[in-house]
């Protein structure tokens, strides 16, 4: 069903505009939503066939757990709206940014979509580093 899909829309490097269940959400709405919370430094979202995935790099002062992704969920959901809750949140020590700065959103989208096929060059991101922990970290159902 369309209501079904996620889509994403960029242009010109504009945030995500994410369309869930005939929903259009502002990926950056979201992002704000789950960097509020206290124990988050920064977060990036992306959409998928099932939903929402967020990427968030916890503070230093806190710890990754499964309290905090139900928190994260639970906020989103009660501020932002139930289409815009994520499906799936995975908790990385960073974010994939190009020597620019800016996160690259195609790594995430590809990954959230299953596809780990041709990601590009790990040496052009800041930290390359941070491609091998997304690929090995586990997701959350």
């Amino acid at each position: 069903m369309v209501d079904d899909l996620v889509r994403n829309r960029t242009e010109d490097g504009a945030a995500d505009i994410l369309t869930v269940g005939g929903v259009r959400i502002d990926a950056g709405e979201i992002e704000r939503v789950i960097e509020g919370h206290d124990s988050v430094a920064e977060a990036a979202c992306v959409g998928a066939a099932d939903g929402v995935h967020a990427y968030v790099v916890v503070a230093s002062d806190a710890r990754a757990t499964d309290v905090l992704e139900a928190d994260l969920k639970g906020l989103v959901r009660r501020d932002v709206g139930p289409a815009a809750a994520p499906v799936e949140v995975r908790f990385l020590s960073g974010l994939p940014r190009a020597k620019s700065g800016a996160v690259v959103r195609r790594i995430l989208r590809k990954v959230a979509a299953g596809d780990l096929s041709n990601l590009g060059d790990p040496a052009s991101l800041v930290e390359p580093a941070v491609l091998d922990e997304l690929l090995k970290s586990p997701a959350s159902a």
